[in-house]
């Protein structure tokens, strides 16, 4: 055992006390065999956790060095590999004018291996893709009419625009999607032979601010799924529902997704709720959007509600990432909320 790992170890004894008794083990499992138990709903030493927030550098090596640094400070379960990296604008000047990629994120493939490499075989991490609805209108928000206006998902007219666009030109927009979806999994596949244990797609769209149910089951549902039946054979892809809402809740039962992750605290709707609709795993339960506030004990007691109501197929995670400019200390909760003493050796800004 080195040096890391007896730190590691020592660590995560000095503070089970942190864990409900009912995890309590004198087995203290691997962070692979703590995710593949929790995924058969079989017993664990404590569920399984990760987080993540965005780093945004602009190559891979800068991106895998702080996802590393990232895991090995906080001892997280798997590695959720962040994507920052933009796919491809149209080069005929019309957004939707597009052509399948072999892969439309490069940079990401080399982040991918340099995590892979760097984990030494002992920790899953899992690549992330927007949901194609996503990648379309941020292609759409690149445009020069939405110049110097406010970015995100909350840019009203991007979303309006969209949303005639399907209407009116709704052969481009199938076009278009047809492109993205096929990009996407050309990507996907090119992740898997790197060792990818999965990806987390993130679906935008599931709440009526970008369309009603209707509108999702005829423009974005088809393309979704067959991005989530890319990765029928993984074993750790997360099903994000960015945004949720009750209407668009059982559209995702015929995904083929072993974790479903959403957000408790911006959708309101409880993981009891979730749980009598999806038996897969679920994970989240922990507040993200004020994280930065949450003690240790908050955490606990937020994961700790979550695990009751969503049974031994949990895993503990934010809803979604967390703030960027979290501090040391307050990632670190996360881990001693968990049972797990964070690195002593400081992680790299």
């Amino acid at each position: 055992m080195n040096r890391r790992r007896f730190i590691s170890a020592m660590g995560a004894v000095t503070a089970m006390t942190a864990v409900p008794a009912s995890f309590a083990s004198p087995a203290r499992l691997s962070h692979k065999e703590r995710v593949d138990r929790a995924l058969r709903g079989e017993d664990v030493d404590r569920p399984p956790f990760s987080l993540w927030h965005h780093y945004k550098r602009p190559t891979a090596e800068l991106e895998a060095q702080d996802h590393l640094e990232f895991h090995r400070r906080y001892d997280t379960d798997f590695v959720k590999v962040m994507n920052d990296f933009d796919y491809p604008r149209s080069k005929t000047g019309k957004w939707y004018e597009l052509e399948p990629l072999k892969t439309p994120y490069p940079e990401q493939l080399h982040t991918l291996e340099l995590v892979r490499d760097g984990l030494h075989g002992n920790t899953y991490f899992i690549d992330t893709l927007y949901g194609p609805y996503m990648t379309a209108m941020l292609l759409l928000a690149a445009e020069p009419e939405f110049a110097g206006k406010k970015g995100g998902e909350d840019r009203t007219e991007v979303i309006h625009s969209i949303h005639d666009f399907q209407k009116e030109n709704t052969a481009a927009w199938e076009q278009a999607m047809e492109a993205i979806t096929q990009s996407t999994v050309n990507h996907i596949r090119r992740s898997q032979e790197i060792g990818c244990s999965g990806t987390l797609v993130s679906i935008f769209n599931a709440t009526a601010k970008f369309g009603s149910v209707s509108d999702y089951e005829r423009f974005s549902k088809p393309y979704d799924k067959r991005v989530l039946a890319a990765l029928a054979d993984t074993k750790l892809t997360l099903l994000h529902l960015h945004t949720l809402e009750r209407p668009y809740l059982d559209q995702f039962k015929d995904f083929q997704a072993p974790v479903i992750n959403y957000s408790v605290k911006t959708s309101g709707i409880p993981i009891a709720e979730v749980r009598k609709e999806y038996s897969q795993a679920i994970a989240g339960g922990v507040d993200e959007v004020d994280f930065d506030k949450l003690t240790t004990e908050e955490i606990r007691k937020q994961w700790t509600l979550a695990r009751e109501q969503a049974g031994s197929k949990y895993i503990i995670t934010p809803g979604c990432s967390v703030p960027d400019a979290s501090t040391d200390a307050e990632l670190a909760r996360m881990s001693r909320a968990v049972g797990v003493r964070p690195s002593t050796a400081m992680r790299k800004i």
